[in-house]
């Protein structure tokens, strides 16, 4: 189903590797030694021995490896299993004296029993210096035999590295609504704590072992039909290449920045999008997507975002909802507004706005960033202290509420290049973008959701001007609803909740 991917490039060499060639070491030494023990003509037993001894070195212990583990499977305990309190130095060591003991035995020729005598205690050092591959193989069977009984007909394959909490929470929702079994497959178990506390999953979570995708043969269990994908990781070429599965691009939301027409997309075997524009922003960048991939299915987390009433100029008072972009990796995909936050929520407070403040959840990694953000709370705690405006921010805004949430309680959006634009629109509600960098003509002509959007540019020179059109003029109302067609196709109400849930259940009873 999905062309072939360079799945070199997903894992890099690890300690593992290692420890494999070592493994081939020893077996290449007791290999020789067995060729002595053959030309020295030293006996058939001491000859079996050796041969013993050189296929026992090929016998993978899996020293100081954990196995896939779980959480929320049904039957299989949550976490990965304790770890052998055998420190993996000990395998070596064995090894090591076993070697050097039967070249000692191949180099004297005692009699017959000193070799037997050897492979009892070798085989005795081994069994307990490895105990850890026994609690491998025992917890990675529990792993597999909770998941043939869970029977899951989705998955959600995540190779990330940041976001995972919010990016899995923004569509698990939605799988789950078709009723399909679901999992979640998580492949750097640094980050396994941090999806566990915050990502609030109802689906159980699978935790790769050590050895990462080798693991995936026995999660990726027969009745599993489609892995789901949030997150564009190069490292998602591991789950792809298992052909067998649909493979689905989801994205974590809607926009014109360029995570939404990655040429990498075209390697999956659908591409969900929420309209024709999502369809359009790879053909205007050159980037070829077989047609048949794509699948307009709405934008199911906007579909509880309740429409306009009225104009805003009748809303009274009003509030706005500022949520700026973060600054991305490189000054390329820069289009956070945030350093320019403080004078934007100043502005809005001298209109008499109360201002609901929803920063990027990546914003928070940066200390930069977070002390931007933290000078805007401190603004609006000041003027909420000394006015009866009810200014908003913080972990409600943050972790309880949706966007679709923030829309329904605010009356326009001020906003950069971001997904959130893209759900607003559903509101058919007035909203502005921030363009950094280009003038408003250009900033239109890049981004085919800024042109219903009223431009403010990153000098502020204009905001003035803005402002009066956001709150007041408002003179972008009925292309708004030409454009929010467009953007997040002709669903109503509900439909795009269901057209996904379908979708899903097909995918599962056609693959």
């Amino acid at each position: 189903m999905t062309p072939d991917v360079p799945t070199d490039q997903a894992v890099a060499e690890t300690p593992i590797d290692l420890r494999r060639r070592h493994r081939l070491m020893f077996v290449a030494a007791f290999g020789v030694l067995l060729v002595a023990t053959i030309l020295l003509e030293r006996g058939l037993v001491p000859i079996l021995v050796v041969a013993a001894l050189t296929l026992a070195a090929l016998i993978d212990p899996r020293l100081g490896e954990r196995p896939p583990w779980t959480h929320g499977l049904p039957g299989v305990p949550d976490g990965p299993p304790k770890q052998s309190r055998i420190p993996p130095v000990v395998y070596l060591v064995s090894s090591v004296v076993t070697l050097v003991a039967t070249a000692v035995l191949v180099a004297l020729g005692p009699p017959a029993w000193a070799f037997v005598v050897l492979a009892v205690l070798a085989a005795a050092a081994w069994f307990v210096s490895a105990e850890s591959a026994w609690r491998y193989a025992l917890h990675s069977w529990r792993v597999r035999r909770g998941l043939r009984a869970y029977a899951p007909t989705t998955a959600m394959g995540y190779a990330g590295r940041s976001g995972a909490p919010w990016q899995l929470r923004m569509w698990e929702p939605y799988i789950l609504r078709s009723g399909e079994p679901n999992i979640v497959i998580n492949l750097h178990e640094k980050y396994a704590r941090m999806i566990l506390k915050d990502a609030g999953l109802s689906s159980p979570f699978v935790q790769l072992g050590s050895r990462g995708f080798d693991d995936l043969d026995g999660v990726l269990v027969p009745s599993l039909k489609a892995v789901f994908y949030v997150q564009n990781a190069r490292a998602n070429a591991g789950f792809m290449a298992h052909k067998r599965l649909t493979h689905v691009w989801l994205n974590h939301g809607d926009s014109d920045k360029p995570a939404n027409f990655n040429p990498r997309h075209a390697l999956y075997d659908k591409l969900v999008v929420c309209g024709q524009a999502g369809i359009d922003r790879y053909a205007n960048h050159g980037i070829h997507v077989d047609p048949e991939k794509f699948v307009i299915l709405g934008r199911p987390q906007a579909s509880r975002v309740k429409q306009a009433y009225g104009p805003i100029a009748d809303r009274d008072p009003k509030v706005v909802l500022y949520a700026p972009t973060w600054h991305g990796l490189d000054d390329a995909v820069n289009f956070s507004s945030l350093e320019r936050g403080p004078e934007i929520v100043r502005a809005l407070i001298e209109r008499g706005v109360t201002v609901i403040f929803r920063p990027h959840p990546l914003s928070y990694r940066w200390r930069i960033r977070r002390a931007v953000v933290q000078e805007i709370r401190e603004i609006l705690k000041a003027d909420k202290s000394t006015s009866d405006r009810k200014h908003l921010w913080g972990r409600t805004v943050d972790k309880k509420w949706t966007v679709a949430g923030c829309a329904n309680r605010s009356h326009a959006l001020i906003s950069d290049v971001s997904s959130v634009v893209s759900d607003y629109l559903q509101s058919e509600k007035p909203y502005a973008m921030t363009s950094m960098r280009a003038s408003v003509e250009d900033f239109r002509a890049e981004f085919s959701v800024a042109e219903t959007a009223y431009v403010l540019l990153g000098d502020l020179s204009n905001l003035d001007e803005v402002l009066d059109d956001l709150l007041v003029r408002d003179p972008l109302a009925e292309e708004r609803r030409e454009r929010k067609r467009y953007v997040l196709g002709d669903f109503v109400g509900r439909e795009s909740e269901d057209a996904f849930a379908q979708f899903v259940r097909e995918l599962v009873r056609g693959a």
